[in-house]
């Protein structure tokens, strides 16, 4: 099976990387086109792919096209590559907020279309891709996608009404993470500890209590309770957080991400 990827940037680079750490398959299976030419040759040196000029004939030799170009440009680049399409092919979109039905509507014929949301962490394996399937999109169509994406992290099935929802909340929440590593970093320099040994201690901190979450199933409350003894320190700092409404704030920005996502179609 030969997958095309019009659009060769980060998130194309993490699934491409994926790809062929799976073993599943190799790079002369795997077709690219990007605006950018020093882009296009920088893919093709590193990973041995196949580079076009032409996003159609990116389409014509894949069996599997990914969309990986920004929501402002799908437009224009499924007019270009429709003639090119027939219902053997799969098209998959990795484009913020733009659904299914916009998709088939610009094509006008019954082509497969998927839906994915994955996030920055596919860069190192670890991230999380939220999938849908468009019309005429079967059981198949949505395996092959999840095969695809879980090369680079994880994959979950959505009904497209909550693809925005998952856009929100996975696809943005990197973001959010790292300002909240960032915030903690320099209050560890403000309260006197070196940047890096403060970045050090903050990023394991991070990483171990998602995995407590991930590892012992028991629900984040009764894990932050184990940590918080009367009195003590954790419970000083979360009385500080929660007068900070930091749980309220971090739900208005998923909310404002959301409603940022359904107006972008």
């Amino acid at each position: 099976m030969n997958i095309g990827f019009i659009g060769s940037g980060a998130m194309a680079e993490a699934l491409i990387r994926g790809l062929l750490s799976s073993k599943k398959y190799l790079p002369e299976n795997i077709n690219c086109s990007d605006i950018l030419p020093d882009r296009l040759e920088y893919i093709e040196k590193n990973y041995g792919v196949k580079g076009y000029k032409s996003n159609t004939d990116v389409v014509k030799f894949s069996e599997i096209i990914i969309l990986a170009v920004k929501p402002n440009n799908i437009k224009e680049v499924v007019e270009e590559i429709g003639d090119a399409l027939s219902a053997e092919k799969t098209l998959v979109s990795i484009a913020a907020g733009i659904s299914t039905v916009f998709i088939e509507e610009l094509l006008k014929k019954e082509i497969p279309v998927v839906r994915a949301m994955p996030n920055t962490p596919c860069l190192i394996g670890e991230g999380i891709t939220a999938l849908c399937p468009g019309r005429y999109a079967e059981k198949r169509h949505l395996e092959t996608a999840s095969e695809l994406f879980g090369t680079a992290g994880r994959v979950v099935e959505l009904p497209e009404k909550l693809m925005n929802a998952a856009t929100a909340l996975s696809g943005s929440g990197p973001a959010y993470i790292y300002l909240i590593i960032e915030a903690l970093v320099d209050a560890g320099v403000t309260i006197g500890l070196p940047r890096d040994t403060a970045s050090e201690l903050v990023v394991q901190t991070v990483i171990g209590a998602a995995k407590m979450v991930s590892l012992s199933g028991e629900h984040p409350a009764v894990l932050k309770a184990k940590v918080m003894s009367p009195g003590g320190t954790t419970a000083a700092a979360l009385k500080k957080l929660e007068d900070g409404e930091i749980r309220a704030v971090l739900m208005k920005a998923v909310e404002a991400a959301r409603e940022k996502a359904d107006k972008m179609n």
